[in-house]
């Protein structure tokens, strides 16, 4: 019975185990074919390439290939060289000047192009050090998981606002005409400071203008013992400006006709001629684009010989320079290249005319 009894016992003690022993080898296998995709994916790929190490002379001292290859094996965790890859990696190391060591590398594609290059130097004449770097460098040209992604493109500037020079018309090719009136203080010139008026018309460049002008003195008198001689003049003149927003500076020529009249006194002429040239300059205030207000002086120097005399005396010889002040109301009659589209360009509001 004991026999029996011990082996009906065996058996029935190891029966319950058997569905246990099964379910735990059910469940590795489970977990084993769920895990195994995702080592597949995580398991990086490989590169392969073929490597030609060579040595300059005066670089015979340095390892050799041996030990670029242990060290891309270390860093990568396998090894990528393989005779018949595609892929070739060819490395040079030579002396340089002084300690210097250096080295170049070069990756060709299966047609010879050159895909990765670069130059490494060590110093103190460490070949150890050099070898080293040049796995590092090979490492991150031959591991995709090591290579710097280039950097997406900036996204394009906003659209500025259309300015309202935008909106103007094109500018046709010439000047701009203009035409202007001058209400002007003259002294010096006559016996008396008296007034003048001038007409002005002009050719209107960016920088500069070519103008025309016609004045007339009013007349200025003096007394004298028997009477009163008066004189006024009439005077065209040639002027060429430069322009700078809105400052300008001018040069003249004057020529035109001095005239005296009197009243109980006898004079040798009544009419002498007029030369006269001088500087200008004064300021321009736009106040639209086709009216703007100028303010200027001349300095007058006379060139032709002037005076008033009576059969028995000289009555009267003027100074050899005066000066003019003027206040101009000055139009544009054409656009050429007018204010619109100085204003465009220059950016000033209503002082960019010039």
């Amino acid at each position: 019975m004991s026999a029996t009894s011990a082996r009906n016992t065996g058996t029935g003690g190891a029966a319950p185990r058997r569905p246990r022993a099964l379910a735990r080898a059910c469940l590795a296998a489970a977990a084993a074919a769920l895990l195994s995709p995702w080592r597949a994916a995580a398991s990086p790929p490989r590169a392969a390439v073929q490597l030609e190490y060579r040595r300059a002379p005066g670089a015979e001292r340095c390892p050799g290939e041996g030990l670029l290859r242990e060290e891309m094996i270390r860093q990568l965790g396998y090894d990528p060289v393989e005779p018949a890859a595609a892929l070739q990696a060819r490395t040079l190391i030579f002396r340089g000047p002084g300690r210097e060591m250096h080295a170049t590398m070069d990756l060709h594609d299966a047609d010879g192009a050159v895909t990765w290059s670069r130059h490494l130097v060590a110093y103190n004449d460490d070949c150890r050090e050099l070898v080293m770097n040049m796995a590092l460098s090979l490492r991150v040209a031959l591991d995709p998981s090591l290579r710097v992604q280039p950097a997406p493109p900036p996204p394009p500037p906003p659209a500025r606002p259309v300015e309202v020079a935008a909106e103007l018309p094109a500018r046709p090719a010439g000047p701009e005409l203009r035409v202007g009136f001058t209400g002007a203080a003259v002294f010096g010139l006559l016996q008396d400071t008296s007034p003048g008026t001038v007409l002005h018309a002009a050719l209107r460049y960016p920088s500069f203008s070519l103008g025309l002008e016609g004045l007339v003195q009013w007349p200025a008198g003096m007394s004298v013992d028997t009477g009163i001689v008066s004189t006024w003049l009439a005077a065209a003149s040639a002027v060429p400006c430069s322009q700078v927003r809105y400052l300008f500076a001018c040069a003249f020529v004057s020529l035109g006709v001095v005239t005296t009249a009197t009243r109980g006194v006898a004079l040798d002429e009544t009419s002498t001629l007029w030369l006269a040239t001088g500087p200008r300059a004064g300021v321009e205030l736009p106040l639209s684009d086709w009216f703007a207000v100028q303010i200027y002086g001349d300095i007058v120097l006379r060139l032709s010989e002037l005076r008033v005399e009576s059969p028995t005396a000289v009555l009267w010889v003027p100074p050899s320079a005066g000066g003019l002040v003027g206040l101009r109301v000055d139009f544009g009659l054409v656009a050429g290249l007018g204010a619109p589209a100085r204003r465009a360009l220059l950016g000033w509001g209503p002082w960019a005319r010039h």
